[in-house]
């Protein structure tokens, strides 16, 4: 696996980039975390939640910093939160801020601390609350592909991201169809080359995942290069098509 990092590009400076997905609640200083982001193109940034602290950090953040959140229950915390679902309409009812439901699915890494039951259950209600507001989910996937499509299906959940995709290009082309869009990471597999190769960039977006994955929301810039290289196009075309991309489905 290999990472990505902005330091190793030339990017010209009027370019314009977003990152679908990162955690700027857990930056030792999230505002200057953006600032820097904002010196080197980094516009729209969506920093995302996952857990009722999470959550709450996130809003606090987006509404200061001037940027988007979703929030919700993820897998990893669907025992200890789980309480927290019946409060997330009314978050969002609260804050322009907030534009769709996540991080939010299904984990199977982590069933053993948390009931992969318990997980489908509130997956499927944070769903159900998604398509009753009429926004977007931010899918955490780990070896539950299909499980996590069929619930989007039940819920006739039309708007969908999922997040550091880690399936194969066949499911990625199959969600593409669907008109879900995959987001990139900054860490390159096999698999990931394929996707970025095979999927539309229409249903590509680009994200840093940071600070858990990349360093900072700028190295976004990094996977738009490879994307553009994989592609055989140019940057400035990667950057205006996942910029779009992330603007449409959060309505920003």
């Amino acid at each position: 696996m290999q990472s990505l990092t902005v330091e190793k590009l030339r990017v010209p400076t009027h370019l314009e980039f977003a990152d679908a997905h990162c955690h700027l609640n857990l930056f030792q200083d999230p505002q200057e975390t953006v600032r820097k982001a904002r010196e080197k193109g980094i516009g729209t940034i969506i920093t995302a939640g996952g857990s009722a602290k999470d959550n709450f950090e996130c809003i606090k953040i987006a509404e200061r910093e001037h940027i988007f959140t979703v929030i919700g229950i993820g897998p990893d915390f669907a025992t200890s939160d789980s309480g927290y679902v019946v409060e997330i309409e009314g978050l969002i009812r609260n804050s322009m801020k907030i534009v769709g439901i996540g991080e939010v699915g299904i984990d199977v890494k982590v069933a053993d601390k948390n009931d992969i039951g318990l997980q489908k259950e509130l997956f499927a209600k944070q769903a159900e609350i998604a398509r009753r507001l009429d926004m977007p989910v931010v899918i955490h996937s780990r070896g539950a592909l299909d499980e996590v499509a069929r619930i989007l299906a039940e819920t006739h959940v039309e708007k969908a991201l999922f997040h550091f995709f880690e399936g194969d290009e066949t499911q990625a082309l199959e969600l593409a169809k669907k008109g879900y869009f995959i987001s990139i990471p900054p860490a390159l597999t096999g698999k990931r080359k394929r996707i970025i190769k095979e999927v539309s960039l229409s249903n590509l977006v680009a994200e840093t995942d940071s600070p858990i994955v990349g360093e900072t929301p700028a190295d976004v810039i990094g996977v738009c290069e490879t994307i553009a290289e994989l592609k055989g196009v140019s940057l400035e075309e990667v950057a205006a098509k996942t910029t779009e991309n992330i603007r449409r489905l959060f309505y920003i």
